[in-house]
């Protein structure tokens, strides 16, 4: 029976994950899901993108609570992180159910385990490449960049490890660990390469 394969991309920040996941799904002719899952849940849940984008970076109710004295809506049975969470994943399967994909982040190996095929990714680079990419990107001084780098990952580890109850970065969670340091074209290059010659082990569509 066929059917649909969903690459999943985790990346530490500044090993240029996203860019790499962007050209591979050009290469392959899928739609990548990244950011626009955000407009999506909003679209879902009846909040903004930034409430909702604050909301991932939140593990507490007291967000929800705000937003709800804001808001008039008191009805919270769970914290809103946890219900966007929830959202999220019902989004994750429903793309899953109807096209191949790419999708960064948001936790999809663990949501999409035992329930559609997937190829787990995870791009990792050198401190000093992830480094150099972020001062140049996001034209920051060295001690800034480092600073950057620490937060996020320690916010992606903290979101994924929370909603899992499983690692980030993980060896065991994921099917390919690569790094980046070879540059975003020749990453993509290989991870095409690999990529295609597992889909027709997975029945792909």
């Amino acid at each position: 029976m066929k059917s649909h394969v969903i690459i999943t991309v985790s990346r530490e920040y500044g090993s240029g994950g996203r860019d790499i996941a962007v050209l591979l799904a050009q290469k392959l002719g899928w739609k990548l899901y990244d950011k626009d899952l955000l407009a999506m849940e909003a679209q879902e849940s009846g909040y903004s993108p930034e409430q909702v984008e604050e909301a991932e970076k939140t593990h507490s109710s007291l967000l929800g609570l705000a937003i709800g004295n804001l808001t008039g809506n008191k009805a919270y049975n769970m914290p809103l992180n946890d219900r966007l969470f929830n959202i999220q994943s019902g989004l994750i399967r429903t793309i899953a159910d109807q096209q191949n994909a790419v999708i960064v982040g948001r936790c999809a190996n663990a949501v999409l385990a035992d329930y559609a095929p997937t190829i787990d990714i995870f791009i990792q680079g050198s401190h000093e490449n992830r480094v150099s990419r972020v001062m140049k990107r996001e034209n920051m001084t060295r001690t800034e960049a480092e600073k950057q780098i620490t937060h996020i990952d320690k916010s992606r580890a903290t979101y994924y490890n929370y909603y899992t109850d499983s690692k980030w970065g993980q060896r065991e969670n994921y099917d390919l660990i690569i790094n980046s340091d070879i540059g975003e074209e020749d990453t993509a290059d290989i991870l095409y390469h690999y990529v295609t010659s597992l889909l027709p082990r997975l029945g792909a569509v």
